[in-house]
């Protein structure tokens, strides 16, 4: 999956590294993270910073939970995720246990509307001139892959 890419490995309690991802963030287009609200605040690598440095940079942020509400500080793994929003309710034999999906669904639905997210704010961007912060959340992006059960 990573053939022909380049990759940088930075650390972000080491000034340095701090100071090249705010370089290359000042002439980026986008920028992905997956840390709890507000974890990123004490190495100036939050939006409201990092947005300072470039005006135009589209921000997403994916979390378990989302930026506000009781369980925004609760990590969020995929197989929670499953069960909380009640994906594995419907999973597997009528009368028999919930059961797991066999991928990790709710991570690649995730990676989807985050990907849709960032193209429309591309296109704003273009006529806007201004990035945006994009919240997505797996426990949202689980609910609306179920909305027909919900229908």
């Amino acid at each position: 999956m990573n053939r022909n890419k380049k990759s940088l490995g930075l650390s972000f309690a080491d000034p340095r590294g701090v100071e090249i991802l705010h370089k290359l963030a000042a002439t980026s287009d986008v920028l992905v993270e997956n840390y709890i609200p507000g974890a990123l605040k004490k190495y100036k690598m939050d939006f409201e910073t990092l947005h300072k440095l470039n005006p135009s940079l589209i921000y997403a942020s994916i979390t378990g939970y989302g930026q506000t509400g009781p369980y925004s500080l609760r990590a969020g793994y995929d197989v929670m995720v499953e069960a909380e929003m009640g994906l594995m309710h419907i999973t597997g034999e009528r009368d028999g246990p919930p059961v797991k999906v066999g991928v990790a669904i709710t991570d690649l639905t995730t990676g989807l509307y985050t990907c849709n997210s960032i193209m429309a704010s591309l296109i704003a961007r273009a006529k806007t001139g201004r990035g945006q912060h994009l919240d997505v959340a797996l426990s949202d992006c689980q609910t609306a892959s179920l909305t027909n059960i919900a229908s």
